[in-house]
């Protein structure tokens, strides 16, 4: 099947290529949800391949307003318009000479121009000028008969709800139908874009969120996991710390390509703990990224600097890259995406990210937070890339709680930090809950973080300290 190139960021992807040729599609939406700036950029990407665009506005909005609108998009060419981009006034046929004209307004245009494509923005201001349902319907189906014919592939643009989705005439006849909302959140406004059919072709369903930036167009499909896609090869690898004592716990260190849960509460050490493991794979060669959701890659540095860490000598070789991301800002739907284009990009082999605490508390629905770490995890491992996330126990004194979103199920080791009080003493403990398909030291030992970095100590000299 031949496809039409949007030429969107990620559509396509989500389309399985395209969307097919001489189709039939509908962009609904209310109004400012972005249908306009949609279409506009899948006619000029198109004018950049060759193909003629043939846009024929209504009564919503003037040519001239909408090409001046368009100018501050990338998109956008002047030299494309007459050529590959034509502009029409299907709204003054209608309202000069009435609606059993505009079909033959619209053969005209077609038999002059010969376009590959043909956008009638906007169809609903259409259907208000038709005195009855039936009428409509009539006219509906036969401009679905005329498009097929001249073999075009067709955008009608309308602002509809919803709910008018499955009842309206249009939507019968419609081949592909592509439905842009937008939730209104606290902090930002979030748009969405919804593929609800797609006659002839597979695609991804469900949510994905879309930005209107500069450039245009970037839709950011939602993460989700597969049956193929959790099916990965595992390696016989370690990863150590570079910490004797815990890799020795660990006998060795942790699997390689696998998700390691670091849980402890506030000033356990659990940045420090990922930051080593980072800085144990640079000394080995082995690129990675920290992304921290709470400490400044100024912060960071310092602080590794005083442990007597090289962490500048990793940063400019390259091996080393710290991003921090403001969870304030923080929107999960884009920033999965933008993980694995660096982790692919700088071909990582060790991840940190801190916290994942930090990132739960930006996100408002917890079942989205949940798949998206499931979703990662699961790229993560495809890519035998071993991670670390760190975890906030916010009682660090409690019993072992892991994490309230009981996300420790995506993880494949755990290690707890937590204090301990010992004759007025407040001390650091560390333990190895799990690590899979591994055998693993089960004993509960004390740490220090000194000077000179982390030193992992003797087991626990009394019992039932953990109470």
């Amino acid at each position: 099947m031949d496809k039409l190139i949007t030429g969107i960021k990620n559509l396509d992807y989500i389309l399985g290529g395209g969307i097919p040729a001489y189709s039939l599609n509908i962009i609904s939406g209310s109004p400012g949800s972005g249908k306009t700036i949609f279409v506009q950029n899948i006619i000029f990407n198109s004018a950049r391949n060759g193909l003629k665009s043939l846009y024929l506005t209504t009564i919503s909005e003037s040519q001239f307003k909408m090409v001046r609108h368009l100018q501050g998009f990338e998109f956008f060419s002047d030299d494309l318009l007459g050529d590959k981009v034509i502009y029409g006034d299907l709204g003054a046929v209608l309202r000069k000479q009435g609606t059993n004209k505009g079909l033959e307004y619209l053969t005209q245009m077609i038999k002059k121009h010969l376009p590959n494509i043909i956008v009638i923005d906007s169809v609903k201001v259409i259907r208000d000028l038709f005195p009855d349902e039936k009428t409509f319907r009539i006219f509906i189906f036969d401009l679905a008969a005329a498009l097929s014919i001249w073999e075009v592939t067709a955008f009608l643009v309308g602002e509809y709800e919803e709910q008018e989705l499955t009842r309206l005439s249009e939507f019968a006849v419609a081949d592909g139908i592509f439905h842009l909302y937008g939730q209104e959140e606290k902090r930002f406004q979030k748009r969405y874009i919804r593929i609800l059919k797609m006659r002839g072709t597979s695609f991804e369903q469900g949510e994905h969120l879309f930005q209107i930036t500069p450039m245009g167009i970037e839709v950011y499909p939602r993460m989700k996991p597969e049956g193929n896609e959790l099916q990965y090869e595992v390696t016989p690898g370690r990863k150590g710390f570079g910490i004797p004592g815990l890799d020795e716990m660990l006998c060795g260190g942790l699997p390689e390509g696998s998700i390691t849960l670091i849980s402890g509460g506030t000033g356990t050490g659990k940045t420090l703990l990922a930051l080593k493991f980072l800085l144990e794979g640079a000394e080995k060669g082995e690129k990675g990224i920290f992304l921290s959701f709470e400490e400044p890659a100024a912060q960071l540095q310092s602080t590794a600097r005083h442990l007597g860490w090289e962490i500048d000598k990793y940063l400019a070789q390259g091996r080393l890259d710290i991003k921090f991301i403001s969870p304030v800002e923080l929107d999960v739907d884009k920033h999965a995406f933008e993980i694995l284009d660096m982790l692919r990009e700088k071909k990582v082999k060790r991840l940190a990210i801190d916290s994942i605490s930090s990132f739960e508390s930006s996100v408002s629905d917890i079942q989205k937070y949940k798949d998206y770490l499931w979703a990662i995890a699961q790229q993560l491992k495809r890519r035998h890339i071993s991670a670390v996330f760190t975890t906030l126990n916010e009682d660090p004194f409690s019993s072992l709680i892991l994490s309230k979103a009981k996300i420790s199920l995506i993880t494949d080791n755990i290690i707890i930090l937590r204090y301990v009080e010992d004759d007025s003493n407040i001390k650091r403990v560390l333990g190895i809950l799990k690590v899979r398909g591994s055998y693993h030291d089960k004993a509960l030992r004390e740490y220090e973080i000194t000077q000179n970095g982390i030193n992992v100590l003797g087991k626990l000299d009394k019992a039932n300290m953990l109470r």
